[in-house]
């Protein structure tokens, strides 16, 4: 399995992905994604999964009024957010697929600096990002403004004392982030909620 990258709206890849997010409905292109980075998944020819990794470094993430400011005020430097994940059903297992997105993506953005990843993700979704890595922030649960779904607020550091995913990658790694410790952090900031707005606009245009 192969993982192509792109950064930006611009790249042709990025229409390839694009399509994998659509997953049936109108196909639409959100401001953050000329500032993210696009993870495209192929095996023999067929384009199976897509993610798009936000760093807060260069724009504002997605719903990042609902993140703990502390993160973003404190890491902001090597804070991601992911979002947009699909897998499509291929020739490899769907749980194959995705430990080899998550992966590369990591791998990627190690090279980068980054050592922490946000998500939000729909409640049902939790146990799912769990097993991934991540650890769910109690307290910063919230209403999705565009899909008005129930969401939950998780987050995975580069610590190989954790079972993840990416235990193995992140062994070795230099600057490694506690990430236990930095959950307490952020679920005793709970009720510091929302971030100074950065430039950019986080609203979506219809593409035909």
């Amino acid at each position: 399995m192969d993982v192509l990258h792109c950064l930006g709206t611009t790249d042709p890849l990025f229409d390839v992905i694009q399509e994998i997010r659509r997953d049936g409905s109108e196909q639409t292109v959100y401001g953050y994604d000329e500032y993210s980075h696009h993870y495209l998944l192929k095996w023999q020819g067929q384009s199976l999964g897509a993610l798009t990794v936000q760093a807060a470094a260069n724009g504002r993430l997605d719903c990042e009024d609902h993140y703990p400011a502390v993160l973003l005020e404190q890491h902001c430097d090597e804070l991601i957010a992911t979002c947009k994940l699909r897998i499509r059903r291929g020739p490899s297992t769907p749980i194959q697929a995705l430990r080899t997105l998550v992966r590369r993506a990591w791998e990627d953005q190690l090279s980068m600096g980054k050592r922490i990843s946000i998500v939000n993700a729909d409640v049902r979704m939790q146990a799912f990002y769990r097993r991934i890595g991540f650890t769910y922030l109690p307290g910063f649960d919230f209403v999705h403004p565009e899909l008005q779904t129930p969401s939950n607020v998780l987050l995975m550091a580069v610590d190989a004392s954790q079972r993840s995913y990416c235990q193995d990658l992140f062994d070795g790694i230099p600057k490694q982030v506690n990430q236990q410790s930095l959950v307490e952090l952020c679920c005793g900031s709970f009720a510091q909620t929302g971030a100074v707005a950065k430039v950019g606009s986080l609203g979506l245009e219809a593409v035909a």
